[in-house]
């Protein structure tokens, strides 16, 4: 687990070794084990490292093919790597370590950019390729980003950098160069105060992308203006089988078992999440089946007692004889992490607290933790997919809301009939459902209060045009749609990239068994049915009327015999407690109209009456402290440098 950076195509500027220094002082906290950089003509890369697998010096990125004419800076893990290593070494590859990293090497020497066919894992990675070129050149650039987008890659290639290209795990890295203008994407902006998130390959600045999941691009030197991008992996098409529950279940658990060992191994301390519900249960069971000495953490909220599932937690733990610790959190606790979380999420999002704070304290145990993180997206487990099949299945309701959605284009914002029209339209259809299910301010609000002007498409489009495959969308089930829309949007661009960034903050690894490829085309391969009850009035309850039914009939020897009779419910934090409390100065300090009038993004004017409870006064805080701590504190290039020196040193 690693930072990686780079410069690439830079035929005049600032020196790029410098600048890369400056990158990798940025994310100092993404690797405290070690620095590695190389350079150029015109260019340079470099990476700090996070060591989880061989902890020796030997591990040491760059990693340099046998010839030295190919290296590779690596962001990951790839979890199957002993296997393609013992293949290797039988053909007589000469490895210098026992990483994966040099796993990925190896598997590009041999079979070219064919290569990623052959990993799982999470990783982002790039390639410098010297291969019949002069030394000291300008190599040919490989970049790659995992199938699921686990791990990031920020890219910076646009207007105004003149044919050279930038790349980095983090946003902040990419300004601490001092290359990379800071406007801010305004579209990106209306995704985040629409759903709480920014949608991927869009970042929050104009100049920078996220390179899209399942992606490799190849940068060629004699062909500067014509890189190259492939898609090599993408959600397969749904083709459920004709089977039992028991069938599937079956199928599942081989995976899972298999999936749970591959993340469970590590050469450091490895621990786990632990919320009490049937995902994490399940990974800390199956884990426990490889690591003698399991810890385990979970958050507890003592002042909300009604969200608090840690006495939960803690009784399963004990059950499975684990080492477990809860960690209590205060609204004072949250008053005072929140500036600091606000900047290390890298970009604003709702979200991302929960796994920050909890990391915070695994990292003082444990250098990597299992999260179970998946399950409900693969498996219908959020309300909105019932919804959605609801929606699909009611020619009334669409009719209804097809006339709703017409109304409310005409309706003044404010209204109070305005939020039940709302309300209504987002029965259209399937796609409506879930914007709405992900909905911060209305989407219609939201680009008025950056000053956009309406979006006459519909939101729906858009949202489907940003799944891998969108022309396929069509022949999807509702239930299908939820899932592909809950994995690769929500989580894909807000719970991973969320995850990733609260963990690395702390320098801890978390690893996803259940977000795998083989559990992804699983669930692909998995009829509805058997995801979803059909009930007209399911059990609120886990059971035969609720959902992630092959889940839990997959994990049911593992699961507590009572696991049946809990509440299906979401992990939540109490927000809307700490803003009416302990963070209610930060909030009226940072949404006032003189504070946003004076940020110049959001026009308080449009805004109106903001409350103290619920998601859309969060999500504005969230927004000022983000934009302070990485839009007015860029380090310059000096100080980036000087702290790269000091985490080198340490």
């Amino acid at each position: 687990m690693c930072g990686i950076a780079g410069i690439w195509g830079a035929r005049s500027g600032p020196d790029s070794a410098d600048a890369v220094a400056s990158m990798l002082g940025a994310m100092a906290h993404r690797g405290p084990d070690g620095t590695g950089t190389l350079a150029w003509s015109g260019g340079a890369a470099g990476m700090v490292r996070l060591a989880l697998v061989d902890l020796s010096p030997r591990g040491q990125q760059p990693l340099w093919s046998p010839a030295r004419d190919v290296a590779i800076l690596f962001n990951g893990e790839i979890y199957d790597f002993r296997v393609h290593r013992a293949a290797l070494l039988a053909r007589g590859y000469p490895f210098q370590s026992t990483t994966d990293s040099e796993v990925a090497l190896a598997l590009y020497l041999e079979h070219g950019v064919e290569f990623v066919h052959k990993l799982r894992g999470m990783y982002a990675m790039a390639i410098m390729d010297w291969r019949g070129r002069p030394k000291g050149s300008e190599p040919e650039l490989v970049l790659v980003r995992d199938p699921l987008g686990i791990k990031p890659l920020y890219i910076a290639d646009g207007p105004g950098q003149h044919g050279r290209l930038l790349f980095a795990s983090e946003l902040r890295a990419l300004l601490a160069s001092a290359l990379v203008p800071r406007a801010l994407d305004l579209e990106a902006m209306a995704e985040y105060l629409g759903h709480g998130f920014v949608i991927q390959p869009r970042t929050a600045f104009a100049s920078i992308r996220m390179l899209e999941r399942g992606c490799l691009e190849r940068h060629v030197p004699e062909r500067r203006q014509a890189s190259v991008r492939q898609r090599f992996w993408a959600m397969p098409p749904a083709r459920p089988r004709d089977e039992t529950l028991d069938a599937a279940a079956e199928r599942l658990r081989v995976e899972l078992e298999d999936s749970v060992r591959l993340h469970a191994l590590a050469d450091a301390p490895v621990g786990a999440f632990l919320s009490g519900g049937v995902d994490s249960t399940a990974m800390v069971a199956l884990m426990r089946k490889h690591v003698a000495d399991v810890r385990t953490f979970t958050l507890g909220f003592p002042e909300a007692p009604e969200l608090d599932e840690s006495p939960r937690a803690a009784e399963i733990a004990r059950r499975l004889d684990c080492r477990h610790r809860i960690v209590p959190i205060t609204g004072r606790d949250v008053r005072e992490a929140l500036p600091r979380f606000a900047g290390e999420l890298d970009q604003p999002s709702t979200d991302g607290l929960n796994s920050w704070l909890v990391c915070r304290e695994a990292a003082r145990e444990v250098k990597g933790v299992l999260s179970g993180l998946g399950g409900d997206e693969w498996f219908a487990g959020y309300p909105v997919a019932r919804r959605m099949v609801r929606a699909e299945a009611s020619l009334l309701e669409r009719v209804l809301g097809g006339l709703a959605s017409e109304l409310g284009r005409w309706l003044p914002r404010g209204l109070p009939l305005a939020a039940r029209v709302h309300n209504l339209a987002a029965r259209r259809s399937p796609a409506a459902t879930w914007a709405q299910a992900h909905r911060v301010f209305a989407w219609r609000e939201a680009r008025a209060m950056l000053g956009l002007g309406p979006d006459r498409a519909g939101r729906e489009p858009e949202l489907t045009e940003h799944l891998a495959e969108p022309g396929a969308v069509h022949a999807e089930s509702a239930l299908g749609l939820a899932c592909r829309l809950d994995a690769e949007l929500y989580m894909g661009s807000q719970l991973l990239r969320d995850a990733d960034a609260a963990s690395m903050a702390h320098s801890l690894e978390l690893r996803v068994p259940l977000v795998d490829i083989r559990i992804a085309e699983f669930s692909r391969s998995c009829a509805d049915r058997h995801k979803l009850a059909t009930a007209a009035r399911p059990d609120p309850r886990y059971g035969p009327g609720a959902s992630k039914l092959v889940l839990l009939r997959a994990l049911a020897d593992v699961l507590p015999a009572d696991q049946h009779s809990q509440p299906k419910r979401g992990f939540a934090l109490p927000t809307s407690h700490w803003l009416e409390r302990e963070v209610r100065s930060l909030l009226d300090e940072t949404c006032r109209p003189e504070t946003l009038r004076a940020r110049g993004v959001v026009d308080p004017d449009v805004l109106g009456r903001l409350g103290t409870r619920g998601v859309q006064p969060w999500a504005l805080m969230i927004l000022e402290l983000w934009a302070r701590a990485v839009l007015d504190a860029v380090p310059s290039a000096r100080q980036g440098a000087s702290a790269q020196a000091a985490a080198t040193q340490a």
